[in-house]
């Protein structure tokens, strides 16, 4: 946790800002990966999140206050109780997207607050959800393309590849600058399998680890060059907040939007490990193998499996005879898929979108700022949740104009309001909540409130939710 008292760290990159993007959505780590859920906010390879890690290491080379967090409002609540546990000092500096605009204008909305403290400073983007291997490279590097991007360069690390990766996109390494540092002669998108094979034979080409560093003069200049409508709402923030127009802004990468068309593009050789973990077969690749070559995570019943990736969150996988395969399974999903046909994990979610499938947008357990729910089953005309509410947590005052409500106390104390009455519930008490009618749950207790919730009614989304008042500014009315 930060103190107010200490000195301001100095940044191990003078006059530089680092920008953390974390917002995007999960697809090819369904179902573990949801659009409310995504990779960046899951802890896959330990205890902390692909989130907290890059945090922790942003921390090691930028004093907090020249960082900014970018997410979208659907997350910052989940963002700000993961950064919350690593710098509490961080949690001014996160910044909420009113929609997902791909990495392009969050860069831009988090460089509106950079060059309102230091124009001529120097911007440094990271992806929250890469894997880095912190071996001494990843610190002399970065110093390192601090140092072109000083001198106007936009600066990439560039990935050695350790196979023909299909999966990522590529930078073509042109004539040498300086040590270590190459020209960047122009990006490919995920190759096909024939390409990638060249690429990785040759030593032509370096995977695009999706890290930029430039000026922001640079990094401005060329927005208006090859992005004119983003350049018009990027200036228009003196008259208008820029979050206002965001919905309307196109949806683009820095990669597509403006790193592809710059002249002045330097790869750094980037020296560290580093994966996207952007799939299924680099979570089996990197995890932790029983001597049958199994990577398994939960409660798992493997029996004859070679070179398998188990995992199951939420009740027991039991595996017979399966060799190569991914067998992932949550409370709500499974998915079963030969190691070679892990990329096609993603037309799985695509064809679940087009059928209107709820596994996409939310995980079973689903995390509010206030606790969590898990739905334990559902018809047509009734839903039971099992609701926690942390202690000293309560809900907005709400109502609900299609359903009726019935909540009974498992565990701890609850305080209810109806219609202005209060009253607190103990274990094993119930009570009634008829539609349109205003209320409120709340946990004045010591320890997390947890109740049974029955809903019954012909429309049961949670869109059918009218806040008056709420701690967490969610507020409708």
């Amino acid at each position: 946790m930060s103190d107010a008292g200490k000195e301001k760290k100095v940044a191990v990159i003078p006059d530089c800002h680092a920008v953390i993007l974390a917002g995007g959505s999960g697809t090819r780590l369904w179902p573990l990966s949801r659009n409310l859920l995504p990779k960046q906010l899951l802890a896959l390879d330990g205890d902390e999140t692909l989130l907290q890690q890059t945090v922790k290491r942003t921390l090691d080379l930028f004093p907090a206050d020249n960082i900014w967090i970018v997410t979208n409002e659907e997350h910052v609540f989940e963002v700000r109780k993961q950064v919350k546990e690593i710098d509490e000092a961080l949690l001014e500096q996160i910044l909420a997207e009113p929609v997902g605009r791909n990495t392009l204008p969050a860069t831009l909305l988090a460089m509106s607050r950079v060059v309102e403290e230091e124009p001529e400073s120097t911007v440094a983007v990271f992806p929250s959800d890469h894997l880095i291997n912190e071996n001494g490279t990843w610190r002399k590097n970065m110093v390192k393309a601090g140092e072109m991007a000083a001198k106007g360069y936009m600066v990439t690390f560039g990935i050695e590849p350790s196979k023909p990766e299909t999966g990522y996109g590529y930078i073509a390494l042109g004539k040498k600058i300086a040590n270590g540092v190459f020209e960047g002669k122009g990006f490919v998108e995920k190759p096909d399998f024939t390409v990638a094979k060249k690429y990785y034979e040759s030593g032509s080409h370096y995977w695009n680890s999706g890290i930029f560093l430039c000026r922001c003069d640079e990094f401005l200049k060329a927005v208006a060059q090859h992005q004119p409508e983003l350049w018009n709402w990027w200036v228009g923030r003196e008259e208008r907040p820029l979050e206002e127009g965001f919905g309307r802004i196109p949806d683009i990468s820095i990669d597509y939007g403006i790193a592809e068309m710059v002249e002045n593009m330097a790869v750094v050789k980037a020296g560290f490990g580093w994966e996207d973990l952007g799939s299924w077969e680099a979570m089996y690749r990197l995890g932790k193998k029983d001597k049958d070559g199994n990577v398994i995570q939960g409660d798992v019943m493997a029996m004859d499996c070679r070179n398998c990736l188990l995992v199951s969150r939420g009740s027991k996988l039991a595996a017979v005879g399966m060799q190569n395969m991914i067998m992932v399974q949550t409370r709500d999903a499974t998915l079963t898929c030969p190691m070679p046909h892990v990329q096609r994990v993603r037309e799985i979610v695509d064809r679940l979108k087009a059928e209107g499938s709820k596994l996409v947008e939310s995980p079973a357990l689903v995390n509010r700022p206030w606790g969590n729910y898990i739905v334990l089953e559902e018809g047509n005309s009734y839903k039971i949740k099992r609701i926690v509410v942390n202690p000293g947590a309560r809900l907005s005052s709400q109502m609900h104009h299609h359903r009726n409500e019935h909540w009974v106390v498992v565990e701890g104390t609850a305080a209810v309001e109806i219609d202005g009455k209060r009253e607190i519930l103990i274990e094993n008490q119930s009570v009634d909540i008829l539609k349109a009618t205003r209320h409120r749950l709340g946990n004045p207790g010591k320890v997390p409130l947890e109740i049974i919730e029955i809903q019954s009614g012909p429309y049961l989304e949670e869109d059918d939710i009218v806040r008056f008042e709420d701690a967490y500014g969610r507020t409708d009315c």
